[in-house]
């Protein structure tokens, strides 16, 4: 094999075929120099169990955030090192990869601010949380939660007042089981914000096409909000089967309310639904 066939993620590590914009090939490329009881932390542990993360902290080729047990921290160009406390937890991710545990990783998160305003870093933190102790969707069907609720109050508790503790303790009390999108999540707390009536998650609604559950709903008042992202337009199965999910939802005698990202983003829209919103619910 030719040397330009190989790739070098970090000095001194060689692969032939590696995807460096892959996050798992990457780490496991890693792996060849981390020691016994080192494991991947902050961010970098978040998305190898699939939480939802803003863009810049995906990018393809993005520092390796690693931890080490006791009072060094690794060095290295490519990786971010940490100090780890004794005792911190650890789990194998999805991918076999050893991470601190997820609930320890979402407050590890708390301490990345980046660029990000405290309304963004504190929906960025919520909708983790909602990922992490919900569980993924894909195809349709929902995966194991990464954690519980109980697991991560635990590792607030033991977070202490480190960086982000305050944040961490307000998306605490407005995380939620059963959201299945970071838009889900932004558009929870955006109402949330607006002093709106907190809606219901899960809430299930027998229709002509069998037990539907929308994104929000107001039982009380048969109103239902439904996120619809760019993949709902641009999937022609995908946009046909939404049209005749909203027309039984309204023939069972539900209000549905379809809100995009533009809602979210523009100002005049985002009044405009909460104007909507609190007209249909006074």
């Amino acid at each position: 094999m030719r040397a330009a066939d190989l790739e070098t993620p970090f000095r001194g590590v060689r692969s032939a075929g590696l995807d460096l914009g892959d996050l798992v090939q990457r780490c496991r490329a890693a792996e060849v120099f981390m020691d016994d009881g080192e494991a991947y932390s902050h961010s970098t542990a978040l998305r190898l169990w699939g939480a939802p993360l803003p863009a810049q902290f995906g990018a393809a080729g993005a520092a390796l955030h690693i931890g080490t047990p006791g009072a060094t921290r690794r060095r290295r160009v490519g990786v971010i090192g940490h100090r780890l406390a004794p005792g911190t937890p650890m789990r194998l991710s999805p991918d076999g990869l050893r991470t601190v545990a997820p609930a320890t990783a979402w407050c590890q998160f708390a301490s990345q601010r980046d660029d990000l305003s405290d309304d963004e870093m504190l929906v960025a933190l919520v909708a983790v949380a909602d990922c992490l102790i919900t569980g993924r969707r894909t195809k349709g069907i929902r995966g194991d939660p990464a954690c519980t609720p109980e697991e991560m109050r635990a590792a607030v508790i033991a977070h202490g007042s480190g960086r982000g503790a305050r944040m961490l303790a307000a998306a605490l009390l407005l995380m939620r089981v059963g959201v299945d999108s970071p838009k889900e999540t932004e558009l929870r707390l955006l109402l949330h914000r607006a002093g709106v009536a907190e809606p219901t998650i899960g809430h299930i609604i027998p229709t002509r096409l069998g037990p539907l559950t929308p994104d929000l709903a107001y039982p009380a008042k048969r109103v239902l909000i439904e996120y619809e992202g760019d993949a709902h337009r641009e999937n022609r199965r995908r946009w046909r089967g939404d049209f005749e999910r909203v027309r039984a939802f309204q023939q069972a005698g539900w209000t549905v309310i379809r809100v995009n990202a533009d809602d979210l983003t523009d100002e005049a829209r985002r009044n405009a639904l909460i104007a909507q919103l609190r007209l249909l619910l006074a």
